[in-house]
């Protein structure tokens, strides 16, 4: 049977942040095989990783991600599920970095204490076409926004607060006719509180109404917010019902997004039928 285990990410408690199974394997099964265990386990993101052999970096592994629909060449939650499942059951050694083969290239991922420290590509957005302009404007209605463009996700300021972002109901079949994988809303937080910025994150085209905690929308977030707000080093929180807090640092074209993990289920997965 196969070892599995599922991680709130972005979160040190259960029952909050954003939660991702997580399965070591010794090969890959078939593409159609991962997609039918990610379905069935009906997660935002399913983590699949392998061991790579390499003389010179001990903890290097072949990762990849599927939705419940999709494969994707980019997931931040599940990344950091699968870092602390590697150091949670020893499969690692703590003094090298850990590296992982993925579709967006090698990323790497160092551990300070308790937080898990990822480095991302940075994501930066380009103009929309005239026609999701048009699918925007119905989604927001009568809402002060404005539209930054497109990365692999549309990208929307809210412009009252951050209240707007928390309380902004999505209709999935209007989203689901942009040109993106999803959309992201944001706003600057409310200065009592203790981070710099809010978001939400939607994707139904790819089976996921909304995401708990966004790890790859910050690819996007962290460079528009560090050049408005005037600093590297800020702090978010994604505003879904579970809610997730991250760190996150500019650093041009690469990003770095930390946050913490905890194992909620361990457990077996029967042998799939043949």
């Amino acid at each position: 049977m196969q070892m599995i285990a599922i991680v709130d990410a972005f979160t040190n408690q259960i029952f909050s942040g954003n939660p991702a199974a997580t399965l070591m394997v010794e090969q890959f099964p078939e593409d159609s095989q991962m997609q039918k265990i990610a379905a069935e386990i009906n997660l935002s993101e399913t983590a699949f990783v392998k061991r790579l052999a390499s003389a010179q970096y001990p903890n290097y592994f072949h990762l990849r991600w599927f939705t419940p629909t999709q494969e994707v060449r980019l997931c931040g939650h599940a990344t950091l599920a699968i870092a602390h499942y590697l150091r949670e059951i020893e499969a690692i050694t703590l003094d090298q970095p850990l590296i992982f083969s993925t579709l967006s290239g090698d990323l790497i991922v160092n551990f300070e204490d308790e937080l898990i420290v990822m480095d991302f590509p940075a994501a930066f957005y380009e103009e929309c076409s005239m026609r999701s302009q048009q699918y925007l404007g119905e989604i927001f209605s009568d809402l002060p926004y404005q539209v930054l463009g497109k990365a692999q996700d549309y990208i929307a300021v809210l412009l009252d607060s951050e209240a707007a972002v928390q309380k902004f109901c999505p209709i999935p079949q209007q989203i689901s006719q942009l040109d993106s994988l999803g959309l992201i809303i944001t706003a600057i937080a409310d200065p009592e509180n203790p981070y710099d910025f809010v978001s939400r994150f939607f994707a139904p085209k790819a089976g996921i109404p909304e995401d708990p905690v966004t790890g790859s929308a910050h690819c996007s977030l962290t460079p528009y917010w560090a050049n408005r707000l005037g600093k590297s080093n800020l702090k978010a929180k994604q505003l879904s019902a579970r809610t997730g807090a991250l760190q996150v640092c500019d650093r041009g074209d690469r990003v770095l997004i930390k946050g913490e993990a905890i194992t909620f289920l361990r457990g077996h997965m029967a042998k799939p039928n043949q």
